[in-house]
């Protein structure tokens, strides 16, 4: 499945992370200099494992979300709440993906950069379009589940 697959590559960026994250802190304890453009590394990283693995989270249940309300509902109320919810994230994530792919060609325009290593900044903005397509997606397949609408048979 292409979430699990992205996933994978927000883990790597996880990894990434905690790599510069380490020879920061080893360079700035032990040699007395910092990794230069650390911060910026570790925040495009972040970006792009949080961004990548959220279809998966989704998918598995594993947002936070209160259900103390949710729970004590008898259940086709819960269920009308459950498609309201799936409704709202599919919007959502719509917009997401829209003004996360206008972004990008707007910075690709540009050639905006970070400040320290001079990365391009719009990729990261497309993975943000691409993670919230996936999303949306996701969400319409939920919001298709409560209606009880069938794909294509296999």
């Amino acid at each position: 499945m292409l979430s699990g697959k992205l996933t994978i590559i927000g883990g790597f960026a996880l990894f990434c992370m905690i790599l510069v994250t380490c020879f920061d802190v080893i360079g700035t304890k032990v040699f007395k200099k910092p990794f230069s453009g650390s911060y910026e590394l570790v925040f495009l990283a972040q970006l792009v494992a949080i961004a990548l693995s959220s279809g998966d989270t989704l998918i598995y249940g594993r947002h936070v979300h209160v259900e103390i309300f949710v729970m004590k509902m008898p259940p086709r109320l819960r269920r009308i709440v459950s498609f309201i919810v799936s409704s709202l994230g599919f919007i959502l994530f719509v917009v997401l993906a829209w003004e996360g792919f206008s972004y990008t060609a707007s910075l690709k325009k540009a050639h905006e950069v970070t400040g320290t290593v001079k990365i391009p900044l719009f990729p990261f903005a497309f993975i943000l379009g691409v993670s919230g397509v996936m999303v949306a997606a996701i969400y319409l397949i939920k919001i298709l589940d409560f209606l009880d609408i069938k794909g294509p048979e296999k």
